[in-house]
């Protein structure tokens, strides 16, 4: 437990211990929000979900955002604009990049520090959650020569992470990798990675012309979020470069219709774009106090309204491995649209988003919410929190 009450205790030792706390539980996101009366909520995001820790008295709360400001390097006389830091440090025996945000509220500044576990990047596709047969195509398809490759989902599904693996499983010393983020999440051996820096004049649309000068065999680009980035990737994948990219859309097929909708010609996406892969993040169950449980009523209609027919079901009861959460880590979901022939005729005609998804389906994708449902049936994963995520 966090000790804040105590008058013997620093802003310092407050901010080490949760710190500690936070790591060794394994989270990925500290949240600090002012309270109406100015003690500090302290949130942990566990498995992608947040869970309140002991709050910080008011006493201590101003201290302790400066202290984590100092720690960023960040200005702890300006309280009224947002900042953005970061930095590094060694917590529970590990190293940990912090990045630390900071957002005036009208009780306060509220502060939100993201972890990332350098000993625990998972950059192998195997353990990602792939179907074997969705897995196959992906490979395939990050192992081409050239070509535009999107990968689509919310903020905090994985992509990043996703992208990083297929760089590492394609990184090799024939090829020049370089990549174009913000920010840099992971370091990886062997490819060049530029971080954005807008402050300086280095934006995406700078950065890409740049990039593109540096003899890059592959190129990884953080986000495409104007039509201008999505011109230039085409641009590069259509003169014989490899080009990955993220996109904010809700499925596959919604890839494609942004696209059209950003201004891209029918003919362009036809020429480069060779696959898009929509995924979600969804908690597992821990496999040490698991069980089958019956269906609720709730779900039985859910899953007739979907026309499912699932029999088993199994869900985390809690215990000390899961810290009575019921969940133990994440997994991801996914959905692999490949553009055929028969794809690329619809886009050519402006189709409505029913129609791509219709054709992707009888070439075989599948759904987001199919790969949940295999998951459900391998015990993996509760059909609850499949639908918690998807519906």
């Amino acid at each position: 437990m966090i000790l804040i009450n105590q008058t013997d205790f620093s802003a310092v030792d407050i901010v080490e211990q949760i710190l500690q706390k936070a790591v060794k539980m394994g989270a990925s996101d500290i949240h600090l929000e002012p309270s109406f009366n100015l003690d500090l909520r302290v949130r942990f995001r566990l498995d992608g979900v947040l869970h309140d820790q002991t709050n910080i008295s008011k006493e201590f709360a101003p201290r302790v955002v400066s202290r984590i400001k100092v720690l960023s390097n960040l200005d702890i006389a300006k309280k009224r604009v947002p900042q953005d830091g970061k930095c590094c440090l060694n917590c529970a025996a590990k190293d940990i990049d912090l990045r630390i945000s900071t957002f005036p509220c009208v009780n306060g500044e509220k502060v939100v520090v993201r972890l990332l576990d350098r000993s625990e990047n998972r950059l192998d596709l195997e353990e990602l959650g792939f179907e074997k047969g969705v897995l196959e195509k992906f490979k395939n398809l990050i192992q081409k020569q050239n070509g535009f490759f999107l990968v689509s989902g919310p903020t905090g599904s994985g992509k990043t992470t996703t992208l990083y693996s297929a760089l590492s499983r394609i990184n090799s010393p024939e090829k020049n990798i370089v990549t174009l983020e913000d920010p840099v999440e992971y370091r990886l051996d062997g490819v060049s990675q530029g971080q954005i820096h807008p402050e300086s004049g280095f934006t995406f649309e700078s950065g890409m012309r740049s990039l593109l000068r540096q003899d890059p065999d592959v190129v990884m680009i953080g986000e495409i979020r104007d039509r201008q980035t999505a011109k230039i990737a085409i641009e590069a994948s259509l003169t014989g470069h490899l080009v990955f990219s993220t996109v904010h859309t809700n499925d596959a097929t919604s890839v494609v219709m942004r696209l059209i909708d950003m201004g891209i010609e029918p003919f362009l996406i036809n020429s480069s774009l060779t696959g898009v892969l929509a995924q979600r993040l969804v908690r597992k169950n821990c496999m040490h106090c698991k069980e089958e449980v019956q269906f609720s009523d709730d779900q039985k209609r859910i899953l007739e309204n979907l026309g499912l027919n699932l029999t088993t079901n199994f869900v985390g009861k809690g215990c000390a491995s899961c810290l009575k959460t019921g969940y133990k880590g994440r997994i991801g979901l996914f959905e692999l649209l490949t553009i055929s022939s028969a794809l690329k005729s619809l886009i050519v005609d402006q189709p409505m988003y029913d129609d791509i998804f219709a054709q992707a389906v009888d070439n075989g994708m599948q759904t987001l919410l199919e790969s949940g449902i295999q998951k459900v049936k391998k015990g993996d994963v509760s059909f609850s929190e499949v639908c918690r995520v998807l519906l």
